[in-house]
């Protein structure tokens, strides 16, 4: 569900927990997390978060470790094409956003 507050957004597995009704904040965490379901194995396990400040979004995805290499891609290419995709989405909202990828244990699924 979704529970309104002044900012960022956060997301969690299939779980969206928007944490303000800015649509510039609610499109750019939706484009990440489809273009991480695109990209992992398993996007349940990615965590996305968003903070603006002013006229700066900053977006934050922490993935398991094993799902690193599917985001970043050889020699960083995809990981500069998913920051590509989202300054364009964001000159649309009039925003500057910038995107943090980073590993974490993985969550224990088969306990």
């Amino acid at each position: 569900g979704r529970a309104c507050r002044r900012r960022g957004l956060i997301m969690t597995g299939e779980s969206t927990e928007a944490t303000g009704t800015d649509a510039a904040v609610v499109a750019l965490t939706d484009l990440v997390r489809w273009m991480i379901g695109e990209l992992v194995d398993d996007a349940s396990q990615a965590d996305i978060s968003a903070d603006r400040r002013g006229n700066h979004i900053a977006v934050r995805l922490e993935l398991p470790e094993q799902s690193l290499g599917q985001v970043i891609g050889r020699g960083g290419r995809i990981a500069r094409s998913l920051r590509t995709a989202l300054m364009v989405a964001g000159s649309r909202h009039d925003v500057r956003v910038s995107l943090d990828i980073e590993g974490r244990e993985a969550l224990d699924t088969d306990a």
